[in-house]
This record gives structure tokens, C-alpha cells and sequence, in this order.
């Protein structure tokens, strides 16, 4: 079952193959080897983990939260992963990521914490809806530093933004400043066809050492699949079977 973004949702048996795991998408610099072992280990001992969140970003499945449990979960042997699916555009999704690793997880850095702001501001999320004779209005610089979980102060805000947004940080200087635009997002299928491009490339790149027939075989194989899947163009279907 696949809902609108900031619907609750029933959890799915998802495809691992069919996640995009996109750096874009990921708030995190990297990735803690020691976090997926203690997730690995809880799963071995039948401890259920929870769902992975996957935004449908323009028809693409990309994981937005529990990149180390879906490595957990295929270190185990897994070919499935429970999930909660939303749909959503590039930069709500972006800013999904960033919310869940602020609110569970490893401590975020202070430099992942500046991509989860940029993340928020981006999204629009700075914005609150118009009242009765009013137009719309902005979160103040604390509001923005509570809904980044409390780790930066208000003047960090206000000192990232003035960086980052300068037009929108004139709004704050005074009320009589028009509202700003956030920056335009980046189109969602550009930037997964610069990613396939470069997937495409490194397989290639790492196809060379590949010597053994039946392996250089099931390469071939696996790349004439993919090759009719991309001529037909056929939209992504999602699975239907709930956790």
C-alpha cells in the first residue's frame, strides 16, 4: 500500500534489488559497519527490526530512512525487508531522510546537521500556512532549531541561513521583506539519469575482471534483462503483500 507523504501507512514486504540507494537521498556522510553488526545480530536473534521508510520519488523506490538495517538485513541473507512507502517529490523526500536521522540512530554530525537544515529549508518546511487576513508566514529561527531535534541553537539557524539563504534571511529582517523563494530542486529525473549513467559505467568498469564464461554469461544476461526493461520503459510496479 502506497499513501501520500504524512499518511500513516500499512508496512510492505519490499524488494531489496528494487531499493535505490541514492547518496542524494542520504544525510549521512557514511555508513557505521559497526551499527549494521549489532542490527545483523538482532535479526539473528529473531529481533524484529523496524520498517524502512521508501518515498516514490517520480516512480523511483528510493530509501529515505534505514540504509544500515537494509545492509543488516542482507548480510542475513534477505531478499526482503518490511517498509513504509509514501510518495513524495525530490525535496520532500530529502528532507524525510534528514527528519528520521535527526529523530533515531547514530548522533549526526555537525556537517550533516547543515545538509538536514538545507534539507528543511529547501522542502519549504520553514513556511507555515496563511491565517484569515494574512499571507503566509515563517517559522521563527528557534521553531527551525527545534524542528532539527534541538541540536543546533537559534543562532546557528540564523548564522546558516544567512549563508545558505541569504534572500530568505532578509525576510527576518524585516517584516515588510517579501517572501523568498526557496531554491528551485533539482529535476528528480535528471539526476537519476546522471546516477544510472555513472552505475552503468562502473559496472562496466568492474565487467572487465570478469574472465570466467558462465560469470562473463550471467552478466550478459543480467544486462539484456535490464536493456528490454529500459527499451519497453515500463513504470515501476510496487509489490502489494503487506508485513
Amino acid at each position: 500500500m502506497i499513501e501520500k507523504h504524512d499518511r500513516q501507512v500499512v508496512p510492505i514486504w519490499f524488494p531489496i534489488a528494487d531499493l535505490h540507494r541514492d547518496p542524494r537521498f542520504q544525510i549521512r556522510t557514511r555508513m557505521e559497519p559497526g551499527a549494521v553488526d549489532r542490527y545483523a545480530n538482532a535479526l539473528r536473534a529473531e529481533v524484529e527490526l523496524p520498517p524502512v521508510r521508501v518515498a516514490m520519488v517520480a516512480g523511483v523506490p528510493v530509501l529515505v530512512d534505514g540504509w544500515h538495517r537494509v545492509a543488516a538485513h542482507q548480510i542475513t541473507g534477505a531478499t526482503h525487508v518490511p517498509a513504509l512507502v509514501t510518495e513524495a517529490t525530490a525535496q520532500e523526500a530529502r528532507w524525510l531522510a534528514a527528519e528520521a536521522n535527526l529523530t533515531h540512530g547514530l548522533p549526526l554530525k555537525k556537517g550533516e546537521l547543515r545538509s538536514a537544515f538545507r534539507a528543511f529549508i529547501t522542502a519549504r518546511r520553514h513556511r507555515v500556512p496563511a491565517r484569515a487576513g494574512q499571507g503566509p508566514g515563517r517559522l521563527s529561527y528557534r521553531d527551525i532549531a527545534k524542528a532539527l531535534g534541538g541540536h543546533v541553537t537559534h543562532q546557528t539557524v540564523s548564522n546558516w541561513m544567512h549563508k545558505d539563504f541569504p534572500d530568505i534571511a532578509k525576510e527576518y529582517g524585516s517584516e515588510a521583506t517579501p517572501m523568498a523563494e526557496a531554491p528551485a530542486p533539482e529535476d528528480p529525473e535528471e539526476g537519476f539519469a546522471r546516477t544510472a549513467q555513472e552505475a552503468i559505467a562502473q559496472a562496466l568498469s568492474a565487467a572487465r575482471g570478469v574472465r570466467d564464461p558462465g560469470r562473463r554469461g550471467a552478466l550478459v544476461a543480467a544486462t539484456e534483462a535490464a536493456l528490454r526493461e529500459l527499451r519497453e520503459g515500463r513504470a515501476w510496479v510496487p509489490p502489494s503483500h503487506e508485513f
